[in-house]
């Protein structure tokens, strides 16, 4: 049964989370509204909060999304981050990255007719 509210589509960029003093480089392996998958070999325990930075590139101009997120589920494969603090603009460059990968059209415009911004 699927537990997730948001879309989540294939999306693989740079990104970094950072917990206590510890920086951990590592990749988005996919993406919603409402958080990610973090590809990584480390480990942190679940509800720890943390400081995730998404880098997106373009051909002439370089965006990092800061976003405040908490440890859902970690497993051998990486670590699933749900966003719990994120700006109107962090929150508009989501919906552009989900609305341009996701497959399923009617899902997506439901889903953002009713994301509330007031509740992140």
């Amino acid at each position: 049964m699927e537990k997730r509210n948001n879309v989540r589509v294939p999306f693989h960029v740079r990104s970094v989370i950072k917990h206590d003093d510890k920086v951990i480089e590592g990749e988005v392996s996919n993406l919603s509204t409402g958080g990610m998958l973090f590809k990584t070999a480390e480990k942190i325990g679940v509800d720890e909060s943390v400081q995730i930075s998404i880098y997106l590139y373009g051909s002439s101009s370089h965006l990092a999304l800061n976003i405040t997120g908490k440890v859902v589920r970690s497993t051998g494969g990486g670590i699933a981050l749900r966003f719990t603090e994120l700006d109107l603009d962090s929150f508009i460059h989501l919906k552009n990255i989900v609305s341009r990968n996701a497959l399923d059209d009617e899902k997506k415009i439901k889903e953002f007719r009713e994301f509330d911004v007031s509740e992140q």
